[in-house]
Order: structure tokens, then C-alpha cells, then sequence
């Protein structure tokens, strides 16, 4: 059977595997960048695009940055209205990032190793089902019978990445495991272009529900929280609390769906996860640390009122 060789191979084509292809665009290392499906392709998420995230863009290229302001339809974030008890605080950020649709997002990622990464072979429709240690690195199988060695490997494929788990023996513990659905809606009422919200309940925390306005007029609505804090189905939790709050009812009573509710599953055990050995490292939400696309709150054992304290004041 005919093996084709690289000297580096990326499982997962979204932002982590994208950067990494993008920051090797000018080494000398051959590469491969493998995945599963095709693009465009979409992605559960909170659409979020953080200042890490655009940090990171401007130290792989300056230029790629002032490219992602001229061709994507992004709003830029200024404040974060975070909602307690009936109460409601503003912070002003000064580079929250932007908002941007993450179809849009990874498919521009994508075109960049596209157009500038020449030495970058690009495999689209080819998952890579199991890794083999061999001789000198790895053998990486596709699902379509193909058979590949690459001297390092990079695994970028998501967080539930079985590779990952194979490759450390590390995978994530439940009271670790975070959850969380979305879905985008046209007509809520008194969206801020430039803000963000953020909506909490102390049975949740850190977990919040959250509204983003997206450039389009819609906003992406959704809610996430820890495994162990679920006490019900996660979708009446969202829908009962849109529902139920005073204020989030007048401003969705003429909204409407347009997607399906979807969600996932969130890593969070950082401390505890193994993200590299011989021949390999586990990167982005295959390493349980966050992708440059999303927001979340640590989760730590601060108390909610020091978190939140602001809302309590006069």
C-alpha cells in the first residue's frame, strides 16, 4: 500500500489547525492539513472571535487581520452587559474582539492556507480514523482507505477528539464537562451592535445564557453550564429562562428561530490533561483549552458575588 509522507500532519482544519498550517506557511517542513468534511462547513459556537484570537491572527500575519476587517461581516465588541438578579451591569472593554459568525470565520482561515500556505497539501472529505506509532513518527489511517506518515503530528479535530484521548490516555471527567446549546434568532428586541451580554443565575454559574448580535440583525442566543449543575433537560433550562425573565420576555416576544437549537460538549480540565508526547501535540478544544472563537468564564471556586458584586450595589 503506497504511504504518502509529510514531515508534519494536522488532524482538524478549524482555527487551531488553520493557525498552525498558517504559521508554518514559510518553513521548510512539508505538511498536511486533513479534513473531515468540506468547506464551507459550519460549527457549533458562540461566535465570539476574542482578542486572543486576533492577537494571535496579527502575530501570523498583520496583513491577515486588516484582511478579516475588509472581507468579513464582524462587529467590533466595546462593552459586556452582564445581567444578576434584575440587575444589569456595563463594562466597557477596550479589545473584547468581534463578533463573527463561525462558518464565515473558519472558511476565511481556511482560505488563507488555501492562497499563501504553498506547502501545505490540503485533504478535504478525509477524516483520519486511529494514528499508529511507527518507526520515526506516525501512521495517520484515512477513512477512505489512505494511509499516511508524518514525522510530527498536530491534533486539532475538537474536543471530542479520540485520537487525543488515545494518544495522552487522558480524557475528560464528567464533573469537568461542560455543556452548551445555541441557536440564532431575528427580531430581539434592543440588541447593541457593539455589545455583548451575558446573563447569569447562581444555580448555573459560571455558566450563563448569553446573547451576541451578529452583523446580519440576528443574534446568537444560547446557554451553557457544568454537567453536574444540569438538573434538568438543558433546552427547558434556556427556553424556560427566556420565557420566565421579565425583561428577556418583552424583548423575544416577536423574536423568532431561525436554526436549530444545537449544542455540545465543553473540556474544561486543563491542569489535569496531557497535551503533548513523542511525535505529537494535542492543540485547541482537542487539548480541552479553549479555541480562539470562544468565550467562556474560568472555572474556578470564586464566589459568585465577588464576581458579580457590582450588581449589588445602589
Amino acid at each position: 500500500m503506497m504511504v504518502s509522507k509529510f514531515d508534519i500532519a494536522i488532524i482538524g482544519s478549524g482555527p487551531a489547525g488553520c493557525s498552525a498550517a498558517l504559521t508554518l506557511r514559510n518553513s521548510s517542513c512539508s505538511v498536511a492539513l486533513f479534513e473531515k468534511s468540506s468547506f464551507p462547513r459550519n460549527k457549533i459556537c458562540g461566535d465570539g472571535v476574542c482578542d486572543r484570537s486576533i492577537n494571535t491572527l496579527k502575530d501570523i500575519n498583520p496583513a491577515y487581520f486588516e484582511e478579516f476587517l475588509a472581507t468579513q461581516k464582524a462587529l467590533c465588541i466595546k462593552n459586556i452587559d452582564i445581567g444578576y438578579q434584575n440587575r444589569s451591569y456595563v463594562a466597557s472593554v477596550k479589545s473584547y474582539g468581534y463578533n463573527c459568525k463561525r462558518l464565515d470565520f473558519d472558511n476565511f482561515l481556511f482560505s488563507l492556507v488555501k492562497r499563501d500556505a504553498k506547502n501545505v497539501s490540503i485533504f478535504q472529505n478525509c477524516g483520519i480514523s486511529r494514528v499508529e506509532r511507527t518507526e520515526g513518527g506516525l501512521k495517520l489511517y484515512a477513512q477512505n482507505g489512505e494511509v499516511f506518515f508524518a514525522k510530527m503530528l498536530l491534533v486539532c479535530n475538537g474536543a471530542s477528539s479520540k485520537i487525543a484521548h488515545k494518544l495522552t490516555g487522558s480524557k475528560p471527567e464528567k464533573p469537568d464537562l461542560g455543556v452548551a446549546i445555541r441557536a440564532y434568532y431575528s427580531g430581539v428586541k434592543d440588541l447593541k451592535d457593539d455589545t455583548i451580554e451575558l446573563h447569569f443565575k447562581k444555580e448555573f454559574f459560571p455558566g450563563y445564557l448569553w446573547i451576541f448580535p451578529m452583523a446580519d440583525g440576528t443574534a446568537n442566543v444560547g446557554f451553557g453550564c457544568l454537567v453536574k449543575d444540569l438538573k434538568e433537560d438543558i433546552r427547558s433550562i434556556f427556553e424556560n429562562w427566556i420565557v420566565n425573565d421579565a425583561k428577556l420576555q418583552q424583548r423575544f416576544a416577536e423574536a423568532k428561530p431561525v436554526s436549530h437549537l444545537v449544542g455540545g460538549l465543553i473540556p474544561y480540565n486543563v491542569d489535569k490533561y496531557e497535551c503533548f508526547g513523542d511525535n505529537f501535540f494535542v492543540c485547541g478544544d482537542a487539548a480541552n483549552v479553549l479555541t480562539i472563537v470562544e468565550i467562556w468564564l474560568p472555572l474556578n471556586s470564586t464566589p459568585l458575588d465577588t464576581h458579580l458584586s457590582n450588581l449589588h450595589q445602589a
